[in-house]
């Protein structure tokens, strides 16, 4: 059985490039906590709107589901944390996993108890089956450490996927993007020409991007008197 997995930040592109002047603005803590899953992204968007800059958004993300053919009898599993790929209802006789995701998932760190959201492809290398990973054009794979269990790993080379997928997984990583895009990540699951089964509550998160602009412009006057007071000293 083939299993399809798309991670949702395989569709946010971040910088790659050190030297870029955006990236200290991408210098993200990942947890999935509650907090990082939801409230610390105010102070993230204020930092973007706050240098009058456009909250990064989802892309590449429409049109997906086409380039993939789906056995009858199909179903997408779905979950926010992408260790739920490993979920009993979704491993169950997979041989061979299709990864499309800005990470390999196949460890980083020594294994915990349960499977995490870094290093559940580990456990399906360890029931036997094939692991391949396909990157975003914008991900450079050579950023990532070395897989501890043996993956094939390349760059979206787009268009059609050959072979058939007998099930398919997704998952939002909300600590890894922002809640300003949840809109299309359900759009990308409400898309998916599968039936759908929620392995854990999956909501729009809040977030009040009006009050955000509304602070960012106050303190923005804020910033700028201070400038000002700086130059006459």
């Amino acid at each position: 059985m083939r299993l399809l997995v798309v991670d949702f930040d395989y569709f946010f592109p971040v910088p790659q490039d050190p030297k870029d002047p955006l990236v200290p603005l991408y210098a993200w803590a990942h947890f999935e906590t509650p907090y990082y899953l939801g409230e610390v992204w105010e102070e993230r968007a204020l930092a973007f709107l706050l240098r009058g800059l456009p909250l990064p958004q989802a892309r590449g993300w429409e049109g997906f589901w086409e380039r993939f053919v789906f056995a009858p009898g199909a179903r997408l599993y779905y979950a926010d944390s992408n260790a739920l790929a490993f979920h009993p209802d979704v491993r169950q006789g997979v041989r061979e996993v299709m990864l499309f995701d800005a990470h390999h998932d196949a460890g980083y760190r020594p294994l915990g108890v349960e499977p995490a959201c870094d290093d559940w492809m580990v456990y399906y290398a360890r029931q036997g089956a094939k692991l391949r990973v396909f990157y975003p054009s914008w991900r450079d794979p050579f950023l990532e450490p070395e897989p501890v269990v043996p993956v094939e790993r390349a760059k979206d080379p787009g268009g059609p996927v050959e072979g058939v997928f007998q099930r398919a997984f997704l998952c939002r990583s909300g600590a890894w993007v922002p809640p300003w895009t949840d809109e299309a990540f359900f759009a990308l699951l409400e898309a998916a020409p599968l039936p759908k089964v929620a392995l854990e509550a999956v909501a729009r998160r809040p977030l009040d991007l009006e009050g955000l602009r509304r602070r960012a412009q106050e303190e923005a006057l804020g910033l700028r008197f201070l400038e000002r007071l700086r130059g006459l000293c």
